[in-house]
């Protein structure tokens, strides 16, 4: 089928065509071109590049929503409004403005949504802060949409997976990023907290993420393929083990024996000096 691929860089365009020329020969069915989420200018120039190329399609079949970062994996007082707009920018607005720019071609050919959201839009982790505040958003936006793009036959999915090994939670980058939050923070911050619970939290977020990310990113690829492809794609995908017997459960229970668990759970996590 005819994949239409916005890449941020030119390196993941020559990645990803390269990709397709082993995977499927000449690579034909790929068009690669450069595209930036958080532009209205990009995106703007990539809807009108897909109503030329689709024109003889009769549409758009489906839009997928991929683009993501994580932000910094450290509490919300070592944070500020940038690193929150910065996140959104890309998680939220992103998929936003890309959805609406393509959605007369989704009209058309009666197409789908695909969106990658989280288990963090249904559970808030602590020290994801900017992250899964821009999934639980996304997801109601994708919500509201199922609902009024119906009449048009336009049908909505989110996936929510859970922590998958790829270059999202690099474990390099997300260390850089805690010990960068660190040496930025308010000096009454650093008292609060401690020098040994920035140390702590560093081991403890190596540990977490060793522990619990899968390695099998082939079922989340199977998911997208399902909801791109299926004659009966379901609403929403939950992707490996610990988004389906962790964290969906977890998602279910009331408010007040989730934050019991969660103070059990601190119990063995770095606490602030200033407790």
């Amino acid at each position: 089928m005819p994949v239409f691929a916005g890449c941020l860089t030119k390196q993941g365009i020559e990645s990803l065509s390269a990709e397709a020329r082993k995977s499927i020969g000449n690579g034909r069915s790929l068009d690669a071109f450069l595209m930036d989420v958080t532009s209205d200018e990009s995106v703007e120039k990539t809807a009108k590049r897909l109503e030329e190329k689709c024109e003889k399609f009769g549409g758009l079949h489906a839009v997928v929503n991929n683009a993501g970062i994580t932000g910094k994996h450290i509490a919300d007082d070592f944070l500020d409004m940038r690193e929150y707009l910065k996140v959104v920018e890309i998680n939220l607005w992103g998929p936003v403005r890309t959805t609406m720019a393509v959605k007369k071609l989704l009209k058309k050919a009666r197409g789908r949504v695909v969106q990658v959201a989280s288990i963090c839009a249904r559970v808030g982790l602590p020290g994801l802060g900017p992250y899964t505040v821009s999934k639980y958003g996304v997801s109601a936006y994708c919500d509201v949409i199922r609902q009024e793009l119906r009449a048009f036959g336009i049908s909505v999915h989110i996936l929510e997976p859970g922590f998958f090994d790829t270059p999202l939670i690099n474990r390099q980058k997300i260390d850089a990023e805690i010990s960068e939050a660190w040496e930025q923070a308010p000096s009454d911050v650093k008292a609060q907290y401690g020098e040994k619970f920035f140390n702590d939290a560093r081991q403890s977020t190596q540990m977490f993420l060793n522990s619990i990310a899968s390695s099998q990113i082939s079922l989340v690829v199977d998911a997208y393929f399902h909801a791109i492809t299926a004659k009966y794609p379901r609403s929403r995908y939950q992707i490996g083990w610990d988004s389906i017997l962790l964290f969906i459960p977890f998602s279910y229970l009331p408010t007040g024996l989730q934050d019991y668990i969660f103070a059990a759970a601190g119990l063995f996590l770095p606490k602030p000096a200033c407790h």
